[in-house]
This record gives structure tokens, sequence and C-alpha cells, in this order.
């Protein structure tokens, strides 16, 4: 039987690949099912014994995408673990982040959130309550500076 590895090399977004994966070490492996998982499973914290790859769960984020993370269970105690999936949360994150951005600069620019609405519709589809709240939070957020005598 031939196998293809791929490897990161092999994409042409190498760079945003690897600053997303770039917090693991080459013991990961992205399959050719779309799974992401460790090359050798771990040793079970219960009773020491190398565990078994168990197939993956799904994350998604409707309209951003999904992950597939590898689980693992022991063959003797049972004992069932999964990858770490915190760089997806990461992404989620840094992306909903970079919205807010988007939502202060238009408010900035006095566009109404139906305005901002209409025009995410084009980019991320979300309602202008849901822009309002990540809005309010957003600046909730913000490190004001105290001010300083002059």
């Amino acid at each position: 039987m031939v196998s293809i590895i791929t490897t990161l090399f092999n994409f042409t977004h190498t760079d945003t690949l690897t600053t997303i994966f770039g917090d693991y070490s080459n013991d990961f492996e992205y399959t050719s099912n779309e799974m992401f998982r460790i090359i050798v499973p771990p040793i079970c914290p219960r009773c020491n014994t190398k565990m078994n790859h168990n197939g993956y769960n799904t994350y998604c984020k409707k309209g951003l995408g999904s992950v597939k993370i590898g689980r693992y269970i022991c063959p003797f105690c049972e004992k069932s673990s999964e990858e770490d999936r915190s760089f997806w949360e990461k992404l989620k994150t840094d992306f909903f982040n970079v919205l807010d951005v988007i939502y202060q600069h238009m408010r900035a620019q006095h566009v109404s959130y139906q305005g901002i609405a209409s025009i995410m519709e084009l980019i991320f589809p979300r309602g202008k309550d849901t822009i309002y709240n990540a809005f309010a939070d957003s600046v909730e957020k913000t490190a004001i500076p105290p001010v300083e005598d002059i």
C-alpha cells in the first residue's frame, strides 16, 4: 500500500498554518481525513499504559469552520482523553477580536448598528443585537490609562 505523508511544507499558506499550530511540537499530525492528533498516543494518567487512537470530536463555529480533534482511550482502564484544542479557541478568539476592532472603527464613523450588520453580511453575518453586545463588551475591555498631572 502506498501512503502519502502530508507536511506543512506541502501547503501554499505555510506561514498562516505555522502561526496557528506554532505552539505544538513536531509530535502532532494532520491526518488525511482532516484530524489533528498526536502521532504517538499519550500514556494513560491512571494506569501508565499507552492509549489507543479512538476517533475524533468535531468542534465547529457556524459560518467560520470546524476542526476534528483526536480522541484516545486506554485499553485497560477505559479512561478516555482528547487532544488540547486551545489552538481552535485561540483562532476563534483572534477572529472575533478583529471583528470587534471593525465594529469600533465603524462606530467611530457614526455607522448605525443596522448599517454595520448590513456590511457584515458580506464578511461574516452578524445581527445588529449581536454587534451591539460585542461592541459594548469590547469597549468595557478597553484599558484606559490613568490621567497624569501635566
